[in-house]
């Protein structure tokens, strides 16, 4: 089985009725959640976040239900004996990873002007050196940020992991606790920064995107 990634871009508010004709698609322990994000934007992502994963397990024959879903000690979500996944979203995207080969990462962000000095210490010399001395260090940032941050999302433990411990500057695999990572950058997504990790080398990818209306209908 390919590594599969499930996509939307929401650039425009759905209306209320499809909105919450999608919130009542998710078991009622995850609308809550959902509801009490303030800005719309966080809402919609986190709403078809949930959907796309409802949406890859349906389409792939996996009889796993969000009801079934249970979470680590450092609040990863997980399905007992079944497909592993990771839901990550930033701007107006949303993108969802399944896999049956092992634990998957997937870290998106917009790319947007930013102040980054204080994340010097995230970093190791080297990289700092990389994104400092890029032809556009913002850009340059976020590709560092996304490779580490889908790589302590596809360990598990989070930022348990110091960023300062893992040096992305090449692209080999990263040994951590005698588990092998590879990470790779994805070019999908125009504008976005967004990098996937898996315990696979030179894993197959395939892209499924979806309008936020037709996910939200459940189509």
């Amino acid at each position: 089985m390919a590594l599969l990634l499930y996509a939307t871009e929401f650039p425009r508010q759905l209306p209320d009725a499809a909105f919450y004709h999608g919130l009542d698609r998710l078991p009622d322990v995850l609308q809550p959640k959902i509801l009490r994000f303030r800005r719309w934007e966080d809402a919609h992502a986190a709403l078809l976040g949930k959907l796309l994963l409802q949406l890859a397990l349906k389409a792939n024959d996996f009889p796993h239900t969000l009801q079934q879903l249970c979470y680590t000690a450092e609040a990863k979500p997980y399905f007992p004996a079944g497909p592993n996944f990771n839901i990550s979203h930033s701007g107006n995207r949303v993108v969802c990873a399944l896999s049956t080969a092992g634990r998957v990462g997937i870290d998106i962000e917009a790319i947007k002007p930013l102040s980054f000095d204080d994340f010097q210490t995230q970093f190791t010399p080297n990289e700092w050196l990389a994104i400092r001395g890029a032809a556009d260090p913002v850009a340059a940032f976020y590709r560092f940020w996304t490779a580490k941050e889908s790589l302590i999302k596809a360990d598990g433990r989070g930022l348990g992991i110091p960023l300062l411990e893992l040096d992305v500057t090449e692209y080999r695999p990263i040994v951590l606790d005698g588990a092998s990572w590879t990470f790779q950058p994805l070019s999908f997504f125009p504008g976005y920064a967004a990098h996937l990790t898996t315990g696979e080398p030179n894993p197959e990818i395939s892209l499924k995107e979806f309008s936020p209306e037709a996910i939200a209908a459940g189509l």
